[in-house]
């Protein structure tokens, strides 16, 4: 794949080379480094995991959307090298882009062999996968003297997620979509861990732990994970409404788990009654989404017109409604920041109905972006509102991290370091390719 510069939405390097920079004198909590950094690791893990299965969706026969996919993947992974550098050198990210792309590789090739049944290429590439995962994690367990099975418990977890979602090939849909959700969540605990041990490692330089881990960031974290997801799925279902994917009953499926899941958040601060209203508003405006590109699909002027309206609307009410629950939000701010969000999304829509899928998925990843920063706005204020069950200040992990997971997610960097310094053989770097479905 090509080289990107890393996207400016995701001011990802930026946030990690200010979080080194920063006094440490008194700080905003929101933007202590410490809580940057946190922030910056769990988006740009949890994007990958949407992009890679979006890869694998479209990377079934050579197109133009695969090369769309494939470089915002690609974009993703630089933003991820580029925040291993800003911490521990090139040595270092160099090292960790080579094993990043190897597994990106690896999976691209067993979900187009499972959709060719092809079980010989599929056994291939999944005895890859396996001698990777057994490799790598015997090199880790030996570096930090871990128990082998520990480590390759961890890093096995991610591959076989990704292999279960590579049933979206075979058409198993009602499997697929469970273990997107669950990919996703996986790597925000993923990141956590990483920017735990990162911060214990370099409490100097990341200052503000007690902010970042604390009760408010938590809050920001949990909004963050499920308003970040409700992007990817709606795009994922307005794209299967488009082109009449078989996935169109699966996909809005899952977009309505995660409203359910963010109903959920909010009956959890404001109440059972304040939840259902939340639901309520919040599935309208999905199924507007829907029945605009329904509209657009059918070239229905009049059925996108009332969709647009719908959604107008709805930032109107939605605004209002959630002012009325917490007063700290800025009428204008809000409006403006959901405004925005429905706005992004049917531009990708639109240009994905055009066929300009490269617009299309640089318009997805600014809409994660914007995720990212209403969720950071709302969680704001409702920390702000009930400072008691949220506090700013207050580490909520433990002092010493759990050396099952922190501890290898840290050591992992510090390995790859080791073994480009040492010269110790290593597979050359993968590229999916893009003109032909792999063999071998």
């Amino acid at each position: 794949m090509r080289r990107h510069r890393p996207v400016p939405i995701a001011v990802l390097c930026g946030l990690l080379v200010a979080a080194v920079a920063a006094p440490t004198a008194a700080q905003d909590p929101a933007e202590a480094p410490a809580t940057q950094l946190r922030v910056a690791l769990d988006r740009v893990l949890a994007e990958h995991a949407f992009l890679i299965v979006e890869v694998m969706h479209t990377g079934l026969t050579p197109n133009a959307e695969f090369e769309a996919a494939g470089d915002a993947l690609d974009a993703n992974t630089n933003d991820l090298v580029a925040a291993i550098e800003s911490v521990y050198g090139k040595a270092a990210g160099d090292a960790f882009a080579e094993q990043w792309r190897n597994h990106i590789g690896f999976i691209v090739d067993y979900a187009r062999a499972l959709n060719d049944k092809d079980t010989s290429s599929a056994q291939l590439a999944d005895s890859q996968l396996r001698t990777y995962v057994t490799d790598f994690s015997a090199l880790l367990a030996g570096a930090v003297a871990l128990p082998a099975a520990t480590v390759e418990g961890l890093i096995r977890e991610h591959v076989e997620q990704l292999e279960q979602v590579a049933s979206f090939e075979t058409a198993r849909f009602g499997e697929a979509y469970p273990a997107i959700r669950e990919t996703y969540a996986h790597m925000f605990m993923i990141g956590d861990g990483l920017a735990t041990a990162i911060v214990a490692q370099s409490p100097d330089k990341f200052t503000g732990r007690q902010f970042a881990f604390s009760a408010a960031t938590d809050l920001r974290l949990q909004l963050d994970s499920l308003l970040g997801e409700h992007t990817e799925l709606a795009a994922l279902a307005m794209r299967a409404r488009l082109t009449d994917s078989p996935d169109v009953a699966a996909s809005a499926a899952a977009l309505d788990d995660n409203t359910k899941a963010l109903a959920a958040a909010i009956t959890s601060i404001y109440g059972a009654s304040a939840g259902a209203a939340f639901q309520a508003q919040w599935q309208n405006h999905t199924e507007l989404y829907l029945a605009y590109v329904a509209g657009k699909k059918a070239n229905d002027s009049a059925a996108q017109a009332a969709a647009l309206a719908g959604l107008q609307n709805y930032q109107t009410n939605f605004t209002s409604f959630l002012v009325e629950a917490n007063p700290l939000l800025s009428t204008a701010k809000f409006h403006d920041l959901i405004g925005e969000h429905t706005n992004q999304l049917i531009a990708e829509a639109d240009q994905y109905a055009a066929g300009n899928y490269a617009a299309a998925y640089t318009t997805g990843r600014t809409a994660f972006a914007h995720s990212g920063v209403l969720s950071a706005y709302l969680a704001s204020a409702i920390s702000q509102q009930f400072p008691d069950r949220f506090p700013s200040n207050t580490a909520t992990s433990p002092a010493n991290p759990d050396l099952q997971l922190i501890g290898v997610m840290l050591l992992i960097l510090g390995v790859l370091l080791m073994v480009r310094r040492s010269g110790v053989p290593q597979r050359a770097a993968r590229r999916v390719d893009r003109r032909r479905p792999t063999r071998r």
